[in-house]
């Protein structure tokens, strides 16, 4: 009889298992769409700015 019940969790658990999910980016109605990436020009003052910083923080670990 235990050979049975283990038997018995074993395919229910693979039952279990087998169950088809949704998984991944679902679509809502409704939900518009992302605006347009920035013109390419505004990127190299996002680099210059990062340069900036960087100069920066090592400047003040150049203190220590």
């Amino acid at each position: 009889m235990k050979l049975f019940k283990k038997f018995a969790v074993a395919v229910i658990l693979v039952s279990a298992l087998a169950i088809p999910t949704f998984a991944g980016d679902l679509e809502t109605p409704g939900k518009t769409p992302p605006p347009p990436p920035p013109p390419g020009n505004s990127i190299t003052t996002t680099d210059e700015s990062y340069q900036l910083l960087y100069d920066a923080y090592m400047a003040m670990l150049a203190l220590y």
